[in-house]
């Protein structure tokens, strides 16, 4: 048990589990201290507890039994739950499979009914593709790019009366005020992120193949941005002058605040997730309120749509370095794989878009993910960049 936290820290993480508030640190640990003998044997009526307050419908001969019975007989099948640490070790928890059936209804996961099996495919195959890096490039007023990567501390150029440094892997507008302000764009490749701090003060992450354009200053009466792709922002409150973020059809207000946009365009919709303060969503269907913890959905055709109490841990992992999925279908746990390990997906065969739930550190190798869904008969080859899915 590690030092200092007793069962009662971890009473209370199973609470925040179930609430849907647990960070991705906080559910790799709490799933690991699950996995001790002692803690099965403390925690286990809370467990079941839970498992019986939030299935009462479940088929007892269903799935949800048989997690239920994987966990009080101690025998650990290989369900659609993927776990993989940073320190590189990926199997399959019992304790897993419980949280994730108190976490919805048992039915909406699936567990796969045959011994996992390795194909030949990803035993032999020979090379692997690593996971994405901290690089973008930023695009000047005058056109001139400049590749940013994690190295070194450095005066890069003054743009508008701002100094823009790069410091340890961090874009950062220094704004001294005695020129009139100019546009830059920081952009990211499919497989590469990065961090910016703009000149009031507002931190950026962006996104695998995402683009941010911006004032090197921001003198007037308004904050504004542009966005492609995915980002998450903490904007430097300033009530006297407002954040506005746009993105294709939508323009999103803020004072300051902390919010995911989502506005990939083979997405089907751009999705705004509120983490805290207040936004308001402008769409060519009118505007809307958020409250923390609720997301904003604009489909293509500008209708707008509201979302009430989002996983807000799930939505924004991306920025802690982790996958998070919960009930997330096959194809978009793929669609995020391409984006960060910069592969294309080809389809062999129609797509059985089974659910999965799981957490997998960003900074695992493409093999090492793969060889998970492998484990669940989800078969692959991979040939250079392209990952064909042979079997779903």
């Amino acid at each position: 048990m590690p030092t200092g936290k007793n069962n009662e820290y971890y009473r209370l993480l199973l609470q925040r589990w179930q609430q849907r508030k647990c960070s991705p640190h906080e559910a790799l640990e709490l799933l690991d201290y699950l996995c001790l003998p002692e803690a099965d044997r403390l925690l286990l009526t809370e467990i079941q507890a839970a498992f019986d307050q939030a299935t009462p419908d479940a088929d007892v001969s269903g799935p949800g039994d048989r997690v239920r019975q994987a966990l009080l007989t101690h025998i650990q099948p290989p369900p659609t739950i993927i776990s993989l640490r940073s320190r590189g070790k990926w199997h399959y928890l019992a304790a897993a499979a419980v949280l994730a059936a108190i976490a919805v209804p048992a039915g909406k996961y699936l567990l796969s009914e045959k011994k996992p099996a390795i194909t030949k495919a990803i035993q032999q195959e020979d090379h692997d593709i690593s996971p994405g890096k901290n690089k973008a490039v930023l695009t000047l007023a005058n056109g001139e790019k400049i590749i940013l990567d994690s190295a070194g501390n450095q005066l890069l150029a003054s743009q508008g009366g701002s100094a823009i440094r790069n410091r340890n892997g961090e874009l950062t507008y220094d704004d001294n005020g005695n020129q009139p302000p100019v546009y830059n764009t920081l952009t990211t490749a499919a497989g590469e992120t990065y961090t910016l701090t703009l000149a009031d003060g507002t931190k950026v992450w962006l996104n695998a193949a995402s683009s941010i354009r911006f004032p090197s200053a921001f003198p007037g009466r308004e904050r504004l941005v542009e966005l492609t792709g995915e980002a998450y922002f903490e904007v430097a409150a300033n009530a006297n002058q407002a954040f506005r973020i746009t993105t294709g059809k939508i323009a999103i207000d803020v004072l300051g605040t902390n919010l995911n946009v989502n506005a990939y365009t083979a997405a089907a919709t751009t999705n705004t997730t509120l983490v805290s303060g207040a936004i308001k969503v402008n769409s060519p269907s009118g505007s809307l309120l958020l409250a923390p913890g609720e997301q904003s959905q604009v489909s293509a055709n500008g209708s707008q749509t509201k979302q009430t109490n989002v996983n807000i841990s799930s939505i924004t992992a991306w920025k802690e370095g982790f996958f998070q999925f919960e009930n997330t279908p096959l194809t978009e746990v793929l669609q995020q794989f391409a984006q960060w390990y910069n592969v294309e997906i080809v389809y062999e065969e129609k797509v059985n878009n089974r659910k999965f739930f799981g957490i997998i550190n960003r900074n695992s190798s493409l093999k090492s993910v793969l060889r998970m869904l492998n484990a669940n008969d989800i078969l692959f080859r991979l040939e250079g960049n392209k990952l064909i899915v042979q079997h779903t």
